[in-house]
Parts: structure tokens; C-alpha cells; sequence
């Protein structure tokens, strides 16, 4: 038996991060080979966690993680925990949960201690205990074999689960853990040892322990090569073959008693231990030892998910494990200040941080040392730095002074001379080129120091603006200047300007990026990025998915992908999506953005200063910021799964109609009751990487026309759903933007209230058309009434009052003729003759006029030419009458009758009297649905205005025209005659 002892590596290359307040740890890793820092987050009751001590976890096929506590199960999809508290498993509200196991055909095993094994399959509870074949009630381990038997072990022995029965076996016990080798054998850590297992029974026992290590394991498990891992009481075995090797707590291992472990995709090996947690990493230990302020002292159980998230469970909570993308050096870790205007790295690997207020910083060996007046430097407020070819640091300055020093790193002291024509500005970029000419970009013009002086070029020299903010210099020796006027090429001494009449997408430009191919990326500060290839400008811009149109620092990484920053964050999208959306084979960009809930202390970074980026040899990318200066472990890959989307709860009218089950499932289909038509569905998505940054889209199909972007809100409401048959939709992305298109759907049917229903509106539909008929009825029998009514009004007028005036007048014609007729009574019979005879005319038209026979177009031109012809007879004014052959049998309305006549009347009244006219001209004509009647003299006409002032007789046929909807029209002047045109609607 082999024995290898292994030193103790730094724990500073565990980041931990906790909800709220994330503590990273100091870690800088000299190559890209180096093992990930990573961040935790931690979670406890005051979460929803049934109970602090976690004892097994595992994750179903739809994505749901499942969490065994001391006092009960709960289900978890990241953001919110469900405790299980079912009819049919009522053991699990409260029992403690030893052992979950996720088997293949979507069942979900459960081992609780003291109450046997419940299975939930296809939302049902099924519950096993000695019954039904269990070695025991308190059951410690599970496993589903390739074959998909169960096996279950316990104190009092093992059995397995196939064909729907338990079988027991005999022998080993005392079980504490099992695991399936390659070789399809069963090994089964016991008190006694480690067991191996097939069909027929224990094939043998191996004690490792022997003269070193106690027996009586814990756990046993094996990695990718092949080797078993056992734990007990006393460390860690390894047993490769005939090889062992032990681990114990002398050896760096946290605590002695280990209680798990487990193989990452990475071949990293997590160990739980009494102590805490460790890793194994290429032989070499990476442990936390308690106290630990963030993580638990003893380890229960470690899983791996699907998204390859690391989930522990411990004495203290449930902790997600990922890979620390980013790591943070701020005054906390020994920077001077916390605001970084640049950072650098010279060719011993050293970063240099360039710190507003606080001096110069150098980031060596997870050591920060710091320098300032002390060293030379005449201002502690740097901007830009710059490694010089003879291996000083360039160091651009504040203004004032502003200017520019020379540190040396050999002496640790600025060596650059006080100079007379020194940049007295600030100088914000620095760049030395391969002629070794240094330039110096600042808020006066670019600036070359070439032979220990100063030359300077401004706008008047030809750059596009005198604000200097980058400089970039391609293989073929073009100085690339980013001005906030616009872009400037220096080439063989002369200056080209790019700016929006050319193409670029904004005239301020912030940063410069020369690829591999030759191709300048630019950044902007509010027309997002341009790419320059071949002479020609392309833009991209939030417009098609870039995550902000302001660009402090581009950078690109060993895996195709571009960093980005600005004061919203931090922000990568692949190269190679540019090109996809030039061809047209993608719609937009897609972007990962970064902030607070990634690890990150702020989200605005620095960019008024150059360089705002850095790549370091490791691969890792360094960018300053107002809260000190953050690292990027590119290494990271993109989470690339889609995550599963569920519906898990519909309210109608703030009432729950449907929820899900056990499972976290719900019905496909549900029927809602009548109400007010209020809908709220509440979904999740089982993406758990940082399920904080999940987002979703929704749609009713049949009302809503395009997606709803709903961000990070996991409930969709609607307020009036009319009732009927919908089709809900919801999709999500992961926090790499990877979007799940099928997504989850929901058939639901609104039901209508009674008076709703097509039957009830039928009904409705009916009644109102019989009671329409009823009242139609009514009217008309009412109607033909009244029209009696007014037909024997008319004849009694006509036959009694008519007559009664007929004979008045008659008499009076009568005395008229009979002589002698007193002189002085003549006059009084005269008058009573003549206002009998208009009385009796009156008493004509208003009989015409009510008498419902005449409500015809034909009755009412006869009676105003009949009307006409004898007002004119004797009078000298010659009557001529304009008639069609035949009119259109349109119906009058007494109204209109009465009015048109009374206006022609007023009208044949004004020529008798005022025209000293000859001839008199009635035309009569129909057009569409309008009747005209117009009446033209050869009189002296008149001026309407003087008209106006003496009568009313014009005012008077307008109101009548305008009360029946007509129109009046006068034509007249002195000496040419007067025409007037009434309109009425004829039918």
C-alpha cells in the first residue's frame, strides 16, 4: 500500500460569494491551467428553506432541484422554495430527509427516516416500507443502477427495486453508501468495509482501513478514471487498482470525518467533510477550514446539476457553487483608492494600476504593493499608463499639473525630467509605436515626444477634434485616433478624418480595437460600436441587440468572444455574431450582460482614460472601475442549456383555479369559471446558473399580436378576458441569454356568465324583435289613428266649419248686391266678405295640409300650382308653370308639405306685392332624393341687405327651408329680377 503526503495550497484560490454581500478572496492564477475560483451563494429559512440542516439533494427531468431536510422536502427552481406538504405523503411535511434519488422515468424517490421510501410519479404519492420488501424503515443511501434498479440501503441491510418489487438481499449490512463501477459492479460502503456486489450475491470485501484508516465507512464513490473514493471516520482513501492513497486532515483536508464526495466534469473531486469543504485538484488540496464566516462546517451531501452548478448541503443551508467569473481588488484588498482610471501589465507579469488620488498600485503574486510622492511621482492622480520598451512605465497625469512621468521599476522612482514644454493638460492616452516614438493623447491635441521634445497637432492640423480619448496602431503602422470630434488615421504623416458624414454612427469615440485581421472595431458614447473593414463603416448599435450604445473599452478573448463596458456594466456578445447579422442569417445581436448579482462591486466602470481594458497573458481580462479594479476568468463557458419553462399557477378574478401538483406541474387545459375576466398566470423557468436573471416573453394568442417582454417578472396578468377559448404561451432565457422557444402552454376556457351565452343572447335577440314587432304594431295602429283623426278632422272642417264660412260669405255678397245698401255699413260688410273669403282659404290649406292624403310629392306640386295660377288670375303677372311629365312617388311629411308651401307662398306674396313684375316663372324638379322649387320674376330686384332691414318675409322662408332640413338660395340684384331656390328632400 502506497502512502503520498500532499502540501497544503493557498485558500485563496476559494471565492466565496453570499447573497447581499459577496467576500471574494484574493486569487490571481499565473496561467489559464490554474483551478477556478468560486463563488457561493447561501440559503437558509429565512428564505423558505423547510430547515437549515440539508441532507440530500437531487434535480428531476424537468429541471426542478429537490432539497432533503432535517424537517421536511421542499422543491426548488431558484428563486422560490415549495415545501411538500401532501395528503398522500404526510411524513415528508416534517420527517428528515436521509436520502432523494431522480430515477430515469421521472420518478423521484424519497428515504425518511423512521417512515420507509415514497415515490412521486406522474404527480402521485406511492409509499414503501419493510412491507413491501425494504431492509429497514430508516433507509441512509439510493441508487439507481444502468439497468434502472433501485438499490436502497440501510443499517439493516440492502434490497433492490425491479420489476415493481422489492427484493431484500441479505447481505452486506450496515450500508452506508453505494455506487456502480464501470464494470456494472455494485460496491456498498459498509461498517464492515467496502462490498462488492452483482445478481448473485457479495463477490467481497475490502478493507481499506487496515493499519491506518477505520473500516467502518461512509460513502463510496468513483471518478473518471476509474479509482474508488471511500470516506470514513478517520480522512479519505483513494483506491486505484491495487494503489491506495489516504487523505487525512494532516494532509490539508478540513476534517477528518468525511461524509462525501464528488467527480465535477472537470475531474475536480469536492469533498464534505465534519470540517468543511474541499476539492482535490491535480492531487493538490483546496480546502476552507472552519470556522468559515460564509460556508458550514459539516458537509452533508454535494450535487452536480445539469447546468454543472455545484449544490451543497450543509449544517447551515443549502450553497450553489459557480465557477467566479469575476475577481475584485478594491481598498478592502489593499488598493490605495478605490477609483481606477487604467490598468497595464509589463512583461514580468506585474499589473499596474493607475488610481485617481491614490498613486500607483502593482498587482504581483496576490500581493498589491503601492507607490506615490514618495517615489517621485509628482501627482498621486494618474490617468494613463504605459510599459516602455526599456521596460519604465509611462504615467500620464491629472490636470493640474497634468504632464507626464517615468517610473522606473528597477529604482521604484520617477525618472522623467521637469521639461519647459511639458503637456501642461491631461494627458488621457499614451502610446508608443514601433519606431518608438511615444504619443500622448490629451484635452489639448495629440502630442509627440521625439528627440526630447514636444511637437503637438491639433483640428487645425487635421484631427477631428483636439479631445484626444484612444490611440491603436495596426501591422501597417496606421495611428488609429479616437478624438470626440470623430476618427483620424495618421498615415505617413497626414491625417484622414472619419466622422458621421462618413459613415460612423457617432463623432465622440471612446475606444479602439485592431484585431487579428486588421479590422478596427470602434467604440462610441452613444452610437454603440462600428466595425472598419475594407474601407467601409458598419454600425451596430442597441438597434440590433447591442447591450448599450455607449462603449468605454473593447477587449476580445481566447474564445471569440468581445468584452465590452460601460456605466451600466459589463457586457460580451461572440465576434462571430457580427458577422451572422451581416449576412442576414441572424435578427440581432445577443448579448450577456453583467452587474451586481454576477459578483461585480459596481456597474460603472472607468473609461476616461486609457488603457480602460487589458488582457493578460493568463487569458484574463482586466478593466478599472469606480470601486477598484475587476479580473474576467474567460475560461468560464457560456451556459449553453435552454432552461425548461413551467406553468405553476393560474388565477382567475384573484382566485386560485388551478395550481400545481406535487411534481410542479399543472393541468394543460382549464376551464375557468364566469367572472370578471381577470387572469394572472404565474410561471418559472428552471435555469438555476442565476435564476435571478432569467427572463420571459408571453402571449394569449388570440389577443395579444406579438410577445410580451415580461424581463425577469415570472407572473403575467391580464385585467378583461372576454369569455371564450385562448391559447397561453410563455418562453424564457437563461443568464446567458439562450432562449427556450418552445417554451410551456396553456389551453384555457372562459367561461361566459348565462347572460353571455350565444342561447341567452338568442333570446335576448328574439324578445327584442317580438317587442320591436309589438311596438311596430303599436306605432302603427297608433299612426293609422291619428291619421283617421286627421282625415275627419279635415272633413269636419271642411264640411262644417267650410261650409258655415261658405255661407257667411254668401250672405254678405248677398247684402253686397242688395240696394239700397246703407252707405255707412257698406265698408263693415266689405271687410267681413273679404276676411271670410281668406278665411276660407286658410281653412283650404290647413285641411290640405293635415289631410294625410296629401303627404305625396304629386299632391304638393298640384296644390302650389293650382295655388299659383289663381293668386296670379287678374293681376297682370303673366303665371308660367315648369312641371316633369311625371314625378316620383315620394312620400311627404306634413311638415315638409306645410312649410315648402308656406315659403312659396311668402315667396309668390313678395313678387305680387314688392317685384312691379310681368311675369312670374315656378319650376318644379326632382335630383336624387331632393326636391327643388324655384321661382324666378323679371321684377326690379332688390339689395338684399336693404331687404333684410325692412322684413322678415326672407328670414322667414329660411327658418321654414332650415326647420325641414331644406336649403334657401336668393339670387337678386337692382333691375335684374330675383330668383329664389328652395331644396327640400323630396322621398
Amino acid at each position: 500500500m502506497n502512502r503520498r503526503r500532499l502540501d497544503v495550497a493557498s485558500p485563496l484560490y476559494l471565492i466565496l460569494v453570499c447573497l447581499g454581500c459577496w467576500s471574494l478572496a484574493l486569487s490571481a492564477p499565473s496561467s489559464t491551467n490554474a483551478p477556478l475560483p468560486y463563488a457561493t451563494r447561501t440559503w437558509q429559512t429565512d428564505e423558505g428553506l423547510p430547515h437549515n440542516e440539508v441532507h440530500a439533494i437531487t434535480q428531476t427531468q424537468d429541471g426542478f432541484l429537490w432539497v432533503g431536510t432535517k424537517e421536511g422536502l421542499a422543491r426548488f427552481d431558484g428563486i422560490r422554495f415549495t415545501a411538500i406538504d401532501d395528503r398522500q405523503a404526510p411524513e415528508l411535511r416534517r420527517g428528515s430527509i436521509s436520502a432523494l434519488c431522480a430515477s430515469r422515468d421521472g420518478s423521484l424517490w424519497v428515504a425518511c427516516e423512521g417512515h420507509g421510501l415514497c415515490r412521486l410519479k406522474n404527480g402521485a404519492w406511492t409509499h414503501f416500507t419493510e412491507t413491501n420488501g425494504l431492509a429497514s424503515s430508516t433507509n441512509s443511501c439510493l441508487l439507481e443502477a444502468r439497468d434502472s434498479t433501485l438499490w436502497v440501503g440501510a443499517r439493516e441491510g440492502l434490497a433492490r427495486f425491479t420489476n415493481g418489487v422489492f427484493i431484500r438481499v441479505q447481505q452486506p449490512l450496515q450500508v452506508r453508501g453505494l455506487c456502480e463501477d464501470r464494470t456494472g459492479t455494485l460496491r456498498v460502503a459498509t461498517q464492515q468495509g467496502l462490498s462488492r456486489l452483482n445478481q448473485n450475491g457479495i463477490i467481497g470485501t475490502i478493507r481499506p482501513g487496515a493499519g491506518y484508516s477505520g473500516n467502518a465507512l461512509r460513502f463510496v464513490c468513483e471518478d473518471s478514471h476509474g479509482a474508488l473514493w471511500v470516506g470514513s471516520n478517520d480522512g479519505l482513501t483513494q483506491i486505484d487498482g491495487a494503489k491506495y492513497i489516504f487523505y487525512g486532515k494532516k494532509d490539508g483536508l478540513p476534517g477528518a470525518v468525511i461524509n462525501t464526495a464528488f467527480e465535477d466534469h472537470e475531474g475536480q473531486l469536492w469533498v464534505g467533510t465534519y470540517g468543511g469543504l474541499a476539492r482535490i485538484v491535480d492531487g493538490e488540496i483546496i480546502a476552507r477550514r472552519s470556522p468559515d464566516p460564509i460556508f458550514s462546517d459539516l458537509i452533508f451531501t454535494i450535487f452536480l446539476d445539469r447546468e454543472e452548478n455545484l449544490w451543497v448541503g450543509g449544517r447551515d443551508g443549502l450553497y450553489r457553487l459557480n465557477p467566479a467569473r469575476f475577481t475584485c481588488y478594491s481598498q478592502q484588498q489593499g488598493l490605495t483608492q478605490n477609483n481606477v482610471m487604467s490598468v497595464c501589465e509589463d512583461t514580468s507579469d506585474g499589473l499596474w494600476v493607475a488610481t485617481w488620488g491614490g498613486g500607483l498600485n502593482l498587482i504581483r503574486d496576490n500581493k498589491i504593493t503601492t507607490f506615490g510622492n514618495t517615489n517621485g511621482l509628482t501627482n498621486d492622480k494618474l490617468l494613463s499608463l504605459c510599459e516602455a520598451r526599456d521596460g519604465s512605465l509611462w504615467i500620464g497625469l491629472e490636470y493640474p499639473p497634468g504632464g507626464l512621468n517615468r517610473f522606473s521599476k528597477d529604482a521604484y522612482q520617477n525618472c522623467f525630467p521637469k521639461l519647459n514644454d511639458a503637456p501642461n493638460s491631461q494627458v488621457i492616452v499614451i502610446h508608443e509605436d514601433r519606431q518608438g516614438d511615444l504619443w500622448l493623447g490629451t484635452d489639448a491635441g495629440l502630442k509627440l515626444w521625439r528627440n526630447g521634445g514636444f511637437e503637438t497637432f491639433t483640428a487645425a492640423n487635421g484631427l477631428a477634434g483636439n479631445i484626444v480619448q484612444a490611440l491603436s496602431e495596426d501591422n501597417s503602422g496606421k495611428l488609429w485616433i479616437a478624438c470626440q470630434g470623430g476618427l483620424t488615421c495618421r498615415e505617413n504623416s497626414h491625417f484622414t478624418r472619419y466622422t458621421t458624414k462618413e459613415g460612423l454612427s457617432h463623432n465622440a469615440v471612446d475606444a479602439l480595437y485592431v484585431d487579428q485581421d486588421q479590422t478596427l472595431w470602434i467604440g462610441t458614447r452613444a452610437g454603440g460600436v462600428n466595425r472598419l473593414r475594407g474601407g467601409k463603416l458598419t454600425a451596430y448599435t442597441t438597434r440590433q441587440g447591442l447591450f448599450s450604445d455607449e462603449v468605454y473599452e473593447i477587449l476580445e478573448d481566447n474564445f471569440g468572444y468581445f468584452w465590452m463596458t460601460c456605466r451600466k456594466g459589463l457586457f460580451k456578445v461572440a465576434r462571430k455574431d457580427f458577422d451572422e447579422l451581416d449576412r442576414g442569417a441572424r435578427k440581432s445581436l445577443a448579448c450577456t450582460a453583467f452587474g451586481k448579482p454576477d459578483g461585480l462591486l459596481t456597474v460603472q466602470f472607468n473609461g476616461s482614460a486609457k488603457p480602460g481594458g487589458w488582457k493578460s497573458r493568463d487569458g484574463r481580462l482586466w478593466f478599472p472601475t469606480i470601486r477598484g479594479v475587476v479580473a474576467v476568468d474567460t475560461r468560464i463557458k457560456t451556459n449553453e442549456k435552454p432552461p425548461p419553462v413551467l406553468i405553476e399557477e393560474i388565477m382567475a378574478d384573484r382566485k386560485i383555479v388551478a395550481a400545481a401538483g406535487a411534481d410542479g406541474r399543472t393541468a394543460s387545459a382549464v376551464t375557468i369559471p364566469a367572472g370578471r375576466g381577470e387572469l394572472e398566470v404565474r410561471f418559472t423557468a428552471l435555469s438555476l446558473q442565476a435564476p435571478e436573471k432569467n427572463a420571459f416573453k408571453y402571449m394569449v394568442e388570440e389577443m395579444d399580436p406579438a410577445w410580451i417582454e415580461a424581463g425577469t417578472e415570472r407572473t403575467a396578468r391580464y385585467t378583461h378576458v372576454p369569455p371564450g377559448q385562448y391559447h397561453f404561451r410563455v418562453i424564457a432565457c437563461n443568464n446567458d441569454g439562450i432562449w427556450n422557444e418552445t417554451g410551456a402552454s396553456l389551453a384555457l376556457i372562459f367561461l361566459p356568465h348565462f347572460w353571455q351565452t350565444w342561447t341567452f343572447k338568442a333570446a335576448c335577440v328574439a324578445a327584442a324583435g317580438l317587442t320591436l314587432a309589438v311596438l311596430y304594431r303599436l306605432r302603427v295602429a297608433r299612426l293609422r289613428a291619428i291619421e283617421r283623426l286627421r282625415i275627419q278632422i279635415a272633413a269636419n272642417l271642411h264640411d262644417d266649419v267650410g261650409a258655415r264660412l261658405t255661407k257667411v260669405a254668401m250672405v254678405t255678397e248677398s247684402m253686397q248686391r242688395e240696394p239700397p245698401v246703407v252707405e255707412r255699413i257698406k265698408p263693415y260688410v266689405q271687410t267681413i266678405s273679404q276676411t271670410t273669403s281668406e278665411i276660407i282659404q286658410a281653412m283650404d290649406e290647413i285641411v290640405w295640409t293635415i289631410n294625410p292624403k296629401n303627404d305625396t310629392l304629386d299632391h304638393l306640386a298640384n296644390y302650389v300650382f293650382q295655388y299659383a295660377q289663381e293668386y296670379f288670375e287678374d293681376t297682370g303677372v303673366q303665371c308660367r308653370l315648369d312641371l316633369p311629365a311625371q314625378l316620383p312617388n315620394w312620400t311627404m311629411s306634413t311638415e315638409s308639405r306645410h312649410n315648402l308651401f308656406m315659403a312659396v307662398k311668402e315667396a309668390l306674396n313678395n313678387v305680387l306685392k314688392h317685384a312691379q313684375a310681368s311675369e312670374v316663372r315656378i319650376t318644379l324638379s326632382t335630383s336624387g332624393s331632393a326636391t327643388t322649387i324655384i321661382i324666378a320674376d323679371n321684377g326690379c330686384g332688390f339689395s338684399p341687405r336693404a331687404a333684410s332691414k325692412s322684413g322678415n318675409g326672407l328670414e322667414n322662408m329660411r327658418r321654414r327651408l332650415d326647420q325641414i332640413g331644406g336649403r334657401f338660395v336668393l339670387e337678386t340684384e337692382p333691375g335684374k329680377g330675383t330668383t329664389i331656390r328652395m331644396e327640400a328632400r323630396g322621398g
